[in-house]
């Protein structure tokens, strides 16, 4: 069985950092297609809104069976990223007319979208058919390695990877995923069917079990996309540097909180035994001291990246295995698409919401995510107090 949690990690990182590497390369290229600001980020708005889209529809398609649907996922996501890749490089070398261009570049990442949201959604049912209540935060801290490593290592490598091309890192990161789904179709047992009675129970994210951890995975999931496209900017204006300076220390930054991110899940797996809300307590406290850092000693940022991925490293199970436990077995289904959901929500809202609040003032993006956070911990301590006031 350990093998095939490798498996469901390798995969998760693997999708992550293919949908991730396109956020630093995107500006770039749409600019030299041609093409306008806001028509490159409604390019990112598209696959967003989609992903949300995708993670419902699959979640409900899961009774078909979870290995078809992830391998149809990622074969489908490889073949849309791979054409839009294509065809920049075509744009590149002939001239094509930019309001086709857009359109099209607007429908292939919206079916990115769409057979992406299965990966996470269908990733996650794995793991929490896999795990027992006991064991369900350490399952899901390899979903949260996977996923914040991804989101964070992503925008480096793309960065690194596109000084041989503004295209490079897309060809990489599909050829990995092709890598990846053939490992997957080897190795994960037969086509696991979901029952009937999973698939037709009504769950909606606004239960009062789940909406909360939601709101939690979506308030990680935006200032992690804040964090993302505005540290550049951010380090260059605090710190007064050089763009290949800011550049530089920025991916340092990311690679940093993304080790921590490892470490924090391995702590997790391996050694702690914490109840979700002390996990999300502290992984919250954490995320908050990161962004605090940010804005009070910019210079000391090698310690805001850090304490940043030790927050991104026990949040991303806490909220996870919060709302996986808080309802029934025959909801797991639904929870775990919702959980994949809001992800894509935060792709779709964390880029226009950071850098809107760039533009106005370089301090109040951060500020904007520490208030969500502090939001967040009032409500997690509050909920830990009216359960134990409802058990005395």
């Amino acid at each position: 069985m350990k093998k095939h949690f490798i498996v469901i990690f390798v995969t998760v990182l693997a999708a992550m950092i293919s949908i991730a590497t396109f956020n630093p390369i995107l500006g770039l290229l749409a600019r030299s297609l041609g093409l306008t600001e806001i028509e490159s980020g409604s390019l990112v708005t598209i696959t967003g809104v989609c992903w949300i889209l995708g993670s419902f529809l699959w979640g409900r398609w899961a009774q078909s069976g979870r290995k078809l649907i992830m391998i149809t996922a990622l074969l489908g996501y490889t073949v849309m990223v791979t054409a839009f890749a294509w065809i920049a490089d075509a744009a590149q070398r002939e001239s094509y007319s930019t309001i086709l261009l857009f359109w099209t570049f607007l429908v292939l990442r919206a079916l990115a979208g769409f057979f992406f949201g299965a990966i996470p959604a269908m990733a996650q049912g794995y793991l929490m058919d896999w795990t027992t209540a006991h064991t369900r935060a350490n399952g899901m801290a390899i979903f949260g390695a996977a996923n914040g490593l991804g989101f964070i290592l992503g925008p480096a490598i793309g960065a690194a990877l596109s000084v041989a091309g503004l295209t490079a890192p897309i060809y990489v990161s599909a050829a990995l995923l092709l890598v990846v789904m053939l490992v997957f179709t080897i190795m994960i047992p037969g086509n696991q069917a979901i029952s009937v009675q999973n698939s037709v129970v009504k769950l909606t994210p606004f239960d009062s079990r789940i909406r909360l951890y939601l709101a939690i995975g979506l308030v990680l999931s935006t200032v992690m996309i804040i964090l993302q496209v505005t540290s550049g900017f951010y380090m260059q204006d605090r710190l007064a540097v050089s763009v290949p300076s800011a550049t530089r220390m920025t991916g340092l930054g990311l690679s940093t909180a993304g080790l921590f991110v490892v470490a924090a899940q391995i702590l997790i797996g391996r050694f702690l035994s914490w109840q979700s809300s002390r996990l999300l307590k502290f992984g919250l406290s954490a995320l908050g001291a990161g962004f605090l850092l940010f804005l009070v000693a910019p210079a000391c940022y090698g310690f805001a990246f850090a304490s940043l991925g030790i927050g991104i490293g026990f949040i991303m199970p806490g909220y996870t295995t919060a709302a996986s436990l808080a309802v029934s077995e025959n909801e797991q289904a639904s929870v775990a698409a919702f959980a994949a959901a809001v992800q894509g929500v935060g792709t779709f809202i964390g880029p226009i919401v950071g850098t809107l609040l760039y533009s106005l003032q370089t301090n109040l993006s951060y500020s904007f995510c520490l208030i969500l956070i502090v939001w967040c911990i009032s409500f997690v301590i509050k909920k830990k107090e009216n359960r134990r006031s409802v058990e005395h």
